[in-house]
């Protein structure tokens, strides 16, 4: 499966962690922030999994939202990180 950047949304209601990925509306929840997180990673990937098996991956992705730019499926909820400004002396 291609590398696939997604964006995630916290939150946290009476002591319980929600991690929120807009793009393929997957919720996942924990005790804390980072088992949320994780939680939704480990959804996401069985989900994404489940797609690719079928054959329907790249429809989805699109459908969702992404687009591949010939490296990643990048969201389009995602600002790329932008080229670091390099000056040789």
């Amino acid at each position: 499966m291609d590398r696939i950047i997604y964006s995630i949304e916290e939150s946290i209601l009476d002591g319980t962690y929600q991690a929120y990925c807009p793009e393929l509306i997957i919720t996942s929840f924990g005790d804390t922030s980072d088992e949320a997180k994780e939680s939704l990673r480990r959804e996401i990937g069985s989900y994404l999994e489940d797609c690719e098996e079928l054959g329907v991956l790249d429809d989805v992705l699109i459908e969702a939202g992404f687009y591949d730019n010939d490296e990643v499926w990048m969201s389009s909820l995602v600002t790329p990180p932008k080229e670091p400004k390099i000056t040789i002396i």
